[in-house]
C-alpha cells in the first residue's frame, strides 16, 4: 500500500509523462559550469536543508548535476532516478530562471517549472516506477557527545580539514539531519534511509584516520566507520521497494 501510494504521488507530480506542466519561468538560462571526475559526488545538497532553489524575489537559481535537477524538480532523492546516461553525474550545471507575476514563489511551486525547462532544454522524459534495491537504514544506538542538537542562534557550515596528526576533521553546525543522512550515502556502497529519529538541526564533530596508499572505496569505508564509531549510529543492510522515477530519455541542453 506504502508503494502504491508513492508511486501515485510521482504519478501526479509527472507532468512531463502526461506532456503537460502547471507553469514555466519566464526567462531561464542553462550554463555548465564544471565536470565531476567519474565518481566524484555532487554536494550541492549540502546546506540546503531539502530546499533546492535560491529564490530572491522572481529571481530563481539551482545548481547540479542532471540526477540532482531531477531530483529537485520531482522532490524525490537522487538514488530514485533511475537509468540517468553516465554524464548525468559528472557534468555540473548552473540555472538561473526568473518568475512570470505578482507573488514571490515558493519551493514547491518552483518545481514544475523546472520540470518544464528539463524537458525544454535537456529533452527530458520519465516514468513512475517501483524497485527493490539493497539499502541501508541509519539508526541511532547510543548517545554521543559529538552529536547533538544545534543551537537556535548557530547558522550552517560544513567544513573538512587536516589536523596536524595526519587526521582527517569533519565538523558541521546547523546541518539538517535530512543533508547529513544523504552526505553519509555518499560513502555507502547503496542507498541511506533516515531512520535515527532524531528531527531538526544538527551539530557534529568526528574525526577521520584515511589509509594511506588505498583507494576511494577505503577512504569511503574510513568516513562510515567514524561516523558510525563516534556519532553512536548503525547502518542496518535491508532490502526494500521503493517508488523511483525513470529516464526514458535525456540529451545534452540546448544553448540558451
Amino acid at each position: 500500500m506504502r508503494n502504491t501510494v508513492l508511486v501515485g504521488l510521482l504519478i501526479a507530480g509527472c507532468h512531463l509523462v502526461c506532456g503537460q506542466t502547471s507553469s514555466e519561468f519566464d526567462v531561464a538560462s542553462v550554463k555548465q559550469v564544471e565536470t565531476l571526475r567519474p565518481g566524484t559526488p555532487d554536494l550541492s545538497f549540502v546546506g540546503k536543508s531539502g530546499k533546492p532553489f535560491h529564490i530572491e524575489g522572481h529571481r530563481v537559481g539551482v545548481r547540479g548535476t542532471l540526477r540532482a535537477l531531477i531530483a529537485d524538480a520531482y522532490g524525490v532523492k537522487e538514488y530514485q532516478v533511475s537509468a540517468a546516461p553516465p554524464w548525468a553525474d559528472t557534468l555540473i550545471y548552473e540555472i538561473t530562471a526568473a518568475t512570470s507575476g505578482d507573488a514571490v514563489p515558493t519551493q514547491d511551486q518552483v518545481r514544475p517549472m523546472l520540470q518544464s525547462l528539463l524537458a525544454d532544454r535537456f529533452q527530458l522524459k520519465v516514468h513512475p516506477d517501483t524497485k527493490e534495491l539493497p539499502l541501508y537504514h541509519l539508526r541511532q544506538v547510543k548517545k554521543s557527545n559529538l552529536l547533538k542538537p544545534a543551537g537556535p542562534d548557530e547558522t550552517f557550515s560544513w567544513k573538512l580539514s587536516n589536523t596536524p596528526d595526519g587526521l582527517l576533521r569533519s565538523k558541521a553546525t546547523k546541518e539538517s539531519i535530512g543533508d547529513f543522512v544523504q552526505l553519509v550515502g555518499v560513502s555507502t556502497d547503496r542507498p541511506v534511509i533516515d531512520k535515527t529519529g532524531i528531527t531538526g538541526d544538527i551539530d557534529y564533530d568526528i574525526l577521520i584516520a584515511p589509509p594511506e596508499g588505498k583507494g576511494p572505496e577505503d577512504v569511503n569505508r574510513a568516513i562510515v566507520y567514524a561516523v558510525i564509531d563516534q556519532l553512536g549510529l548503525k547502518l542496518e543492510s535491508v532490502k526494500d521497494s521503493i517508488a523511483i522515477l525513470v529516464v526514458d530519455k535525456a540529451d545534452k541542453p540546448s544553448a540558451n
